[in-house]
């Protein structure tokens, strides 16, 4: 007989078995469509399902937690987000997240709530569908991967390593990473010999795509993962599972050591993903900037050592602690690369610790199921490998939505099977939340929950959901075409965003951010009138504004706010903006890049030097600070002194790009002009404009047969301008052309 209990349970249960599902889902609708889709639908999904669970435990005691030191480092890691996130130094920030990583207290919450209903409501057949539903689904995405290699989808981070549904190569390797040792799981589970060939050979395939990631920390993580996993059954497994770990430590240890002896072949120097390894160096630019943020995020946390920055909270590190030497990485880190680290920095000594305890405590509940004969050597072998896989995978890379569904569906199973083991009590299990309340008390608290998750599904998901596919929207709008030219309707396009910006959602500074871009895009737009470019720059500017005031601690609103000053005509207001990052960020190039540029523009030209000079300074070998101090130096009248940075840097004078054609313009100094324009056309020949400006360029140096053969060369390769060079032409002979 189904009763309503039971139909309850059920539909929880089909709530809970779509959310392995999830890494599947593309949201090409919603802003940042890897992240934000899945994000919306489980925390839905949760909320729903919450209502559903908290009538359960309220008339039923075995729909209850259960005590285990799993449960209890959960909570204690929820109530040190929870305090540093009321200490940080942006707390709406730390609580909501932003759309591209939807983490924040508020994202822990849900998989906290995750992780307890789990544990509540999913008996033994459950957890098989759960898990098979989640292998299944890292089938298809793997064949989604394999599609990429083939050629028959496209990359979507534009590179040759694979990343399917993920968005991400560092993404997906971790999500397959727990799935080779999932389909190693059923492989020793199943009694049918068929089914274990067939996992086998599935956990091969996921291996290779994982390979094909080129994700070398997730790659070491599972090498050391499946040593331990290995070493676990050679000294206490018997019969095939250790013959099977003895073959695969003869593979880790051969293969690895190959790879050494031929790192420098042409066949390893040939492969995408060979070379990727052989490259690991301590000299590496990547490793030096993996040390350097290191080293930053750990200066961070001497500062706030007990509860840290509070959570999302490392770009507000990133550029306060900034290492000059950054440049050539990614401008703005939200990350230490090290979810240790990130731990560290965001909760504390205290979340840190907290953070530890997730993997201390799911260590002792499997060894204590071990020797309880809950699980099987086998088992514990598979487990411990993958923890220890995740745990190094962690020291390099960080977290996210796919990682974090799997790993803490798999604390939920853990703490599932150990209080199922616990002899000590009566009834196996020891239930929190006490007695009985009377009925009018339960169904007051009922429907209290039910209107404050009503208000939250509309609230803290739907509103923000629209505000994702508001910017999409906005983007459809605000294209350009190739040479630069706006496609679509710029009113509609600031409508939209106008609109998305007004729901006020957590989502709404990236949104703003989107706006500041867009306006610096119109800015430079040729088919946008002054007017338009105006009433879109001072839009973008009131918001940016806003974002500054509600955010002190946002240095990238403070640099877009510079930067809108600066486009509209507004220098003293640019040169407020970015000295006031500079009060936080002292060592950051952008905002010197932004104070020259204003006090230029103001007219100051020896203040636009001294401060471009020490950009430069910063960091000698940063191009663009090269570039920006040798061109204010030749606005300046100091072309001698530009050209021998120029000569030391890049063994040239005159370097071919157009920001040294205006600034020589403003010198008249045309012959330099011709010298870049040639080295322009010298690198694309067939560039019509080139040509053109060459040709004009000659004509300013009366040279004008050479402007001749420029324009005789343009009509050769576009007869369709024959008609309008010929009379150009004609114009030259006779002298009929401003020099």
């Amino acid at each position: 007989m189904f009763n309503s209990k039971t139909i309850i349970s059920w539909i929880i249960k089909i709530g809970l078995l779509i959310i392995p599902v999830l890494p599947l889902v593309i949201t090409r609708s919603l802003f940042f469509p890897f992240i934000t889709g899945r994000n919306f639908i489980f925390r839905i999904i949760i909320e729903i399902i919450f209502i559903l669970w908290l009538w359960l435990i309220l008339t039923d005691s075995n729909y209850r937690p259960c005590s285990s030191v799993v449960f209890y480092s959960f909570a204690v890691l929820i109530g040190t987000l929870f305090l540093a996130t009321v200490f940080s130094i942006s707390p709406y920030k730390s609580f909501w997240s932003g759309f591209e990583r939807m983490e924040g207290f508020w994202g822990f919450w849900h998989y906290f709530l995750y992780f307890l209903i789990l544990t509540c409501v999913f008996k033994k057949e459950d957890w098989t569908r759960f898990f098979l539903i989640s292998l299944g689904t890292s089938v298809v995405i793997s064949f989604y991967a394999l599609f990429q290699l083939l050629g028959k989808l496209s990359v979507h981070q534009g590179s040759v390593r694979l990343d399917a549904t993920m968005g991400n190569a560092t993404y997906l390797a971790i999500y397959l990473v727990f799935h080779v040792f999932l389909f190693t799981l059923f492989s020793f589970k199943t009694q049918k010999n068929w089914l274990k060939i067939f996992c086998g050979l599935l956990a091969l395939f996921e291996l290779f795509i994982i390979y094909h990631t080129a994700t070398r920390g997730a790659i070491l993580g599972l090498l050391a993962g499946l040593i331990i996993f290995a070493l676990i059954n050679v000294i206490w497994a018997r019969g095939l599972a250790r013959k099977a770990s003895l073959g695969l430590l003869a593979v880790i240890i051969i293969l690895p050591s190959l790879f050494l002896v031929f790192k420098s072949s042409d066949f390893v120097q040939s492969s995408q993903v060979l070379s990727r390894f052989a490259s690991i160096s301590f000299a590496e630019t990547t490793t030096q900037s993996r040390f350097i943020i290191w080293r930053m995020a750990f200066e961070a946390w001497q500062d706030r050592p007990v509860l840290g920055w509070g959570p999302e909270s490392f770009v507000y590190i990133f550029s306060k602690y900034y290492d000059p030497a950054l440049w050539p990485q990614e401008p703005w880190f939200d990350r230490a690369h090290n979810v240790f680290l990130d731990w560290l920095t965001s909760s504390g000594l205290v979340g840190f610790l907290a953070y530890l305890g997730l993997f201390g405590s799911a260590i002792y509940v499997l060894i204590k199921c071990f020797k309880t004969n809950r699980i099987e050597i086998e088992e514990l072998a598979v487990f411990l490998g993958l923890l220890t896989a995740y745990l190094i995978h962690n020291l390099f890379v960080f977290d996210n939505f796919t990682s974090y569904m799997v790993f803490f569906g798999l604390l939920a199973y853990w703490h599932v099977i150990y209080t199922k083991s616990e002899k000590s009590y009566p009834e196996g299990q020891v239930k929190i939340l006490g007695g009985f309340l009377p009925p009018k008390v339960r169904w007051f608290l009922i429907s209290v929950t039910s209107i404050a998750v009503v208000f939250s599904l509309y609230f803290f998901n739907i509103k923000p959901i629209l505000a994702a596919q508001g910017v999409i929207e906005s983007l459809k709008q605000l294209t350009y075409s190739r040479d630069g030219a706006r496609t679509r309707d710029l009113d509609r396009g600031q409508q939209v965003l106008k609109e998305a910006i007004a729901k006020n959602t957590f989502g709404t500074p990236e949104v703003r951010e989107q706006l500041a871009q867009y306006a610096e895009r119109i800015n430079q737009d040729p088919g946008t009138s002054d007017e338009e470019k105006k009433q879109f720059l001072k839009y973008a500017l009131s918001e940016m504004q806003i974002q500054a005031e509600k955010f002190p601690y946002d240095m990238r609103a403070k640099a877009f706010l510079s930067s809108l000053h600066n486009d509209s005509g507004d220098p003293a207001s640019a040169i407020v903006a970015a000295q006031s990052g500079l009060a936080v960020s002292d060592k950051r190039q952008q905002f010197y890049f932004l104070l020259g540029e204003a006090y230029f523009k103001a007219g100051d030209e020896t203040s636009a030097i001294r401060v471009l000079k020490k950009a430069y300074e910063l960091a000698p070998d940063y191009k663009d600070a090269i570039h920006n101090y040798a061109v204010i130096l030749i606005f300046s009248g100091y072309p001698q002194e530009a050209e021998a940075l120029l000569k030391k840097h890049f063994g040239m004078e005159v370097y071919p790009e157009a920001k040294y054609i205006n600034a020589y313009a403003a010198l008249r100094d045309f012959d330099k002009i011709v010298i870049i324009w040639q080295k322009l056309v010298e690198q694309d020949p067939v560039n019509l404009r080139y040509r053109l400006s060459l040709a004009s360029a000659y004509i300013k140096i009366r040279q004008d047969e050479k402007a001749i053969t420029e324009i005789e060369k343009i009509i050769e390769l576009s007869p369709a301008f024959k008609e309008q060079g010929v009379a150009y032409i004609r114009q030259i002979r006779e002298g009929r052309l401003d020099r």
